[in-house]
C-alpha cells in the first residue's frame, strides 16, 4: 500500500507549504481516502466513503448550527485515476465559525495514490485569526468545569481566546472601516 499525501496550505497569497507526507504501497484512491479523511479537521462534513465514479453535490441543511456547517461539498471524478473533493463555507459569515474552503485531491499511479489536502482562506489572515479566537472563546465558556483541574484548564482557554478579543476587534474594525463585508464579518464574529 503506497500513497503519497502532502497537506497544503493556501493562503490568500497563494503561499502553499507542505505540512505532512504520508506513503502506502498499492493503495487505491478508494482505500486512501479512509486514511485521508480523518486528517481533515471538518470530516464530519465529508462523505463516509467515496464509490468509484460516482460524482456528489450536496447542499447542507442549516439544521446543523448556528456557527458551524458548510454551503455545500461536491466530489467530482475526472477519471478512473483522479477525483477533486470540494467542502465549500460560506462566504459571508452565514456559519461563522467555518471560514475556510478545503479541497482534498486523490490521484492514481500506478499502484500509488497521491493525496494533496489543501485550504484556501476566505477573509484576510487577520480577520481569520480574529474568528478563530471569537469561536475558541465561545467553545470554551460553553464547556462543562466538571472539576477543578477542567476548570484550570478552562480558564486558560478562555483567556487564551477570550481576553485578546476587545482590543483586536476595535484595531480590525478602525483597519477595515471602509470595507463593508469585513465589518459585517467582525460583527457576526464579536456577537458570538
Amino acid at each position: 500500500m503506497r500513497f503519497v499525501c502532502a497537506m497544503l496550505i493556501f493562503c490568500s497569497v497563494l503561499f502553499a507549504e507542505v505540512v505532512e507526507e504520508i506513503t502506502l504501497k498499492d493503495t487505491d484512491i478508494v482505500k486512501a481516502y479512509y486514511v485521508v479523511k480523518p486528517i481533515l479537521a471538518d470530516s464530519y462534513y465529508l462523505p463516509q466513503e467515496i464509490v468509484m465514479m460516482n460524482d456528489i453535490t450536496k447542499m447542507f441543511d442549516d439544521w446543523e448550527s448556528e456557527i458551524y456547517g458548510y454551503k455545500s461539498l461536491k466530489v467530482q471524478w475526472r477519471n478512473e485515476n483522479e477525483v477533486i473533493i470540494r467542502l465549500n463555507a460560506f462566504e459571508n459569515g452565514e456559519k461563522i465559525c467555518s471560514y475556510r474552503n478545503y479541497e482534498i485531491s486523490l490521484h492514481q499511479v500506478g499502484n500509488d495514490t497521491q493525496s494533496v489536502i489543501e485550504y484556501s482562506m476566505l477573509y484576510p489572515q487577520d480577520i481569520e485569526n480574529y474568528i478563530q479566537n471569537a469561536c475558541g472563546c465561545n467553545y470554551f465558556r460553553g464547556e462543562e468545569a466538571y472539576n477543578k483541574a477542567r476548570q484550570k484548564e478552562l480558564d486558560k482557554k478562555i483567556e487564551q481566546y477570550c481576553k485578546p478579543l476587545p482590543q483586536t476587534y476595535k484595531t480590525l474594525q478602525e483597519k477595515y472601516k471602509d470595507k463593508p463585508k469585513m465589518q459585517g464579518i467582525l460583527k457576526k464574529a464579536n456577537d458570538l
